[in-house]
């Protein structure tokens, strides 16, 4: 379960070399309010058994908000630990035991941006979420980078974790974990 804390984010925001009338800047208009629901969004991750064997997993009860606001835009995201689904079966239980998620008492994952940061490299414009993500009691800032597919956005970050005491079998799964929220831009 290398890749396997799933979290969140879901940023309406686009990154990459797209044109300016496709990428969602804040605008010096009202604030726009998303909600961010499992009727519109996804939140899942991979993780690798034994470093090679991808496990793919999701979670089907979250809800957030995100606020674009030219004076500050934020965003709340919480997910139910306990709702997680794998596509590996009888693994997911292990996944939801105190050496992983341990969601017995630790039902919430929460994660808490106040930044949008665009940043230029080389290749593109990118821009990232900077936030703080929650697992187990344990909180740590966290990047999304941000992406826009097909009127979608795809934001994306990698996690140790170990950082947030995941440590269970480190030998059969790696720490690092890959996050993705897919969300519609708004319109």
């Amino acid at each position: 379960m290398r890749r396997l804390i799933p979290l969140l984010l879901i940023l309406p925001l686009a990154a990459g070399a797209a044109p300016e009338s496709d990428r969602l800047a804040v605008s010096a208009s009202a604030p726009h309010t998303l909600e961010v629901t499992p009727s519109c969004c996804s939140i899942g991750f991979t993780a690798y058994a034994l470093g090679i064997f991808p496990l793919e997993g999701r979670f089907a009860a979250f809800s957030g908000r995100i606020v674009l606001d030219p004076k500050g835009s934020r965003a709340e995201v919480e997910i139910d630990a306990a709702s997680l689904m794998l596509d590996g079966g009888p693994i997911e239980n292990d996944v939801k035991s105190m050496g992983f998620l341990d969601v017995a008492h630790h039902r919430a994952i929460t994660f808490h941006a106040g930044r949008i940061v665009k940043a230029s490299d080389t290749a593109a414009e990118t821009e990232t979420l900077q936030g703080e993500l929650t697992i187990k009691g344990v909180t740590h800032p966290v990047r999304l980078t941000l992406a826009r597919e097909d009127g979608m956005v795809r934001a994306e970050a990698r996690i140790s974790r170990s950082a947030w005491g995941i440590t269970a079998r480190p030998f059969l799964a790696g720490d690092t974990v890959a996050i993705r929220v897919i969300a519609p831009l708004p319109r």
